[in-house]
């Protein structure tokens, strides 16, 4: 039966897990605003889009078209403070408003009948570059910070007052993630749109994990280490190369199993650590019941 030191160690682990999450997900943020992957992709569709659609009457190619329609956004806001395009969706109704505008009103029931297939297509394909970018960054930050799996989770089992300060540090993510709940703050403020806000936003929130990551006594990865161990100086010397192969291959299944991991998302670890705490506060309920009946049941009677 599951008790509360097994737990303990469970929750001390997702803890990690969310912190080197969180971490994937800033810098993924901050490459998802630096490169407008999202408003590239929306561009791409809407090329698309077009080449579905007879636009002979036009006279324009659909990527001609596609740039008429990037000036409007613009045109109503949908840009950075350097003048860049910046959207994370288009509506069909405001697409349709943009053709009418421009004078393509003759493509409006072409639209009518492909966009929304076009548009699935479209958040397809943003999920699966979204992924694909997470699993990469994972893999970096992993082999970065030297996050083995394995070695995190001896360290944990084995060191009581570490556990007791990562399931203490849970907490403290825990409620912090419940006040951004709270505030309920909007993702599209304007002044998220500038690249220079972003950055620092990046740095802070990175900086912050990555010093909780340290403070627990999980060091990242030195070049001297590399050396070393390609070298067979250090700690390794003496060791044969089979011996440092077999390392490697452990410590490579160690990355592997935590970029997988972290590749879920932080959301996900986020509503594991909540679940989490919430089977511990049950846990402690009953045994703090068994224990009262314990008591009485060990009084004398009178």
């Amino acid at each position: 039966m599951l008790n509360l030191g097994t737990l303990d160690t469970v929750i001390a682990m997702v803890v990690v897990l969310l912190l080197l999450s969180l971490m994937v997900q800033s810098i993924q943020s901050f490459i998802k605003k630096i490169f407008k992957l999202k408003s590239t992709i929306i561009l791409t569709s809407l090329e698309d889009l077009f080449e579905y659609i007879d636009i002979s009457g036009t006279g324009k190619t659909a990527a001609e078209l596609v740039e008429q329609v990037k000036g409007e956004l613009k045109k109503i806001g949908r840009q950075t403070i350097r003048g860049n395009l910046m959207i994370d969706s288009i509506a069909k109704g405001d697409l349709e408003k943009i053709l009418n505008k421009l004078g393509h009103g003759d493509l409006l029931a072409g639209v009518g009948t492909w966009f929304e297939a076009v548009m699935q297509s479209f958040e397809e394909r943003y999920t699966r570059h979204m992924k694909t970018v997470a699993i990469i960054i994972s893999i970096i930050v992993v082999i970065i910070l030297n996050a083995n799996f394995f070695t995190i989770y001896q360290k944990i089992s084995s060191d009581g007052v570490m556990k007791a300060a990562l399931v203490e540090k849970g907490e403290a993510l825990k409620q912090k993630r419940e006040q951004l709940k709270a505030t309920n703050a909007p993702e599209t403020d304007p002044s998220n749109l500038r690249l220079q806000t972003e950055y620092e936003q990046f740095q802070k929130e990175y900086q912050e994990n990555l010093s909780a990551y340290r403070e627990f006594g999980f060091d990242p990865l030195t070049p001297g280490q590399l050396k070393n161990f390609v070298s067979a100086q250090g700690v390794w010397q003496g060791k044969s190369l089979p011996e440092r192969i077999m390392h490697a291959l452990k410590v490579s299944a160690g990355w592997a199993i935590m970029a997988l991991l972290l590749s879920v998302g932080a959301p996900f670890w986020q509503d594991t650590l909540e679940s989490l705490f919430g089977v511990k506060n049950l846990l402690r309920k009953r045994s703090d019941s068994k224990n009262v009946e314990e008591e009485k049941g060990g009084q004398p009677r009178p």
